[in-house]
């Protein structure tokens, strides 16, 4: 299905969007080359700040759709962005079509598969319904759920595999997504991920320069600064905006290693991001930790089970009654389910 997000402390399910595909880290950022579609980012502080990000960006005055009666917990207080319509009233081919969808997807462990559909469309329904645009954007759901479904196939999910930046393997993952999104979203393919491709083939000639023993430092920095030199002054201050934010992450993950209190870190995210997305990023925080409590115990209680000697069929179902019993919310038990196969995958 989609991709989830993971914090350094256990190997969660977050909210994405991202996501691969959305918030605050564009896709051009390296980090992510790094992650399978269907794996998670390492650092908590990177999955509650860009969860932060994309939930304050969407409820912007002016920018979000009417508030919707009932919302998953990861978008309570939030508004979904609105789908843009061109001059014939069909849904614009905008990259903001994308960012409406990776919205939705940021809830997609506080739901089941067929929630998180039904989510999306009341979505579209509240803001396109009886028009022409809400079957576009229900095309556009259809097929963004599609290409990620193909992400799943591809060989280690279409990503790096490990931490090392190989620039060939980082080509061939490249290669790989742009021929799938021209696959599964046609003409979708260019609005949704069109700019982002173009930016990761300059961070992958980056990589390319800076690791090239045959350049001395001052030719590196010459080629750097040329390559720099055909980013736009829209992508120039993204990317320092992205800097900024990676730099808020870095802090956040540093102060939490450190043992700094949940008010320490609202104040370092209120600097760096604004007072909501900073509470925001705390709520998160909290129903974080409290699941992390509970998916713990739940493990300990599950590796007792492994431990009985049980019959194949026996230890499933035993297993699988304790993570139902325990995890009671749309979408958690297969968020465990998920952490469960990581874990003992890792351990067998």
């Amino acid at each position: 299905m989609v991709r989830p997000d993971r914090p350094v402390r256990a190997a969660r399910a977050g909210r994405v969007a991202l996501f691969a595909a959305s918030g605050f880290v564009a896709a051009g950022a390296i980090a992510w080359w790094l992650l399978p579609p269907g794996g998670e980012p390492r650092h908590h502080a990177a999955a509650v700040v860009a969860s932060a990000t994309v939930a304050a960006s969407a409820g912007q005055a002016g920018e979000a759709a009417p508030l919707a009666a009932t919302l998953p917990a990861s978008l309570a207080g939030s508004s979904a962005p609105r789908l843009p319509l061109d001059a014939g009233g069909r849904l614009a081919r905008t990259r903001a079509v994308r960012d409406f969808l990776d919205y939705c997807l940021s809830a997609q462990h506080d739901l089941t598969p067929a929630g998180l559909d039904a989510l999306v469309r009341r979505e579209i329904a509240a803001q396109l319904e009886g028009s022409p645009a809400q079957q576009d954007a229900l095309d556009a759901w259809q097929r963004y759920r599609a290409y990620f479904d193909g992400l799943a196939r591809l060989p280690g999910g279409g990503s790096v595999l490990g931490d090392k930046l190989d620039p060939a393997a980082m080509q061939l993952a490249l290669e790989q997504r742009a021929t799938l999104a021209s696959r599964t979203l046609g003409e979708w393919a260019e609005p949704f991920f069109g700019e982002e491709q173009r930016r990761q083939r300059l961070d992958l000639e980056r990589i390319r320069i800076a690791r090239d023993p045959a350049l001395s430092d001052e030719q590196k920095a010459a080629r750097l600064a040329a390559l720099d030199a055909q980013l736009t002054p829209a992508e120039r201050a993204q990317q320092a905006a992205i800097r900024a934010q990676q730099d808020a992450v870095s802090k956040i993950a540093a102060m939490q290693q450190a043992g700094a209190t949940p008010e320490q870190m609202r104040a370092q995210l209120a600097q760096a991001l604004g007072p909501e997305a900073a509470a925001r990023a705390a709520k998160l925080q909290q129903d974080d930790d409290a699941w992390q409590g509970r998916y713990q115990a739940y493990a300990a209680e599950r590796d007792r089970i492994l431990a009985q000697g049980l019959s194949p069929d026996d230890r499933d179902a035993r297993i699988a009654q304790l993570r139902q019993q325990t995890f009671t919310e749309p979408g958690e038990a297969i968020r465990a389910a998920s952490l469960d196969r990581g874990a003992l995958g890792a351990g067998g």
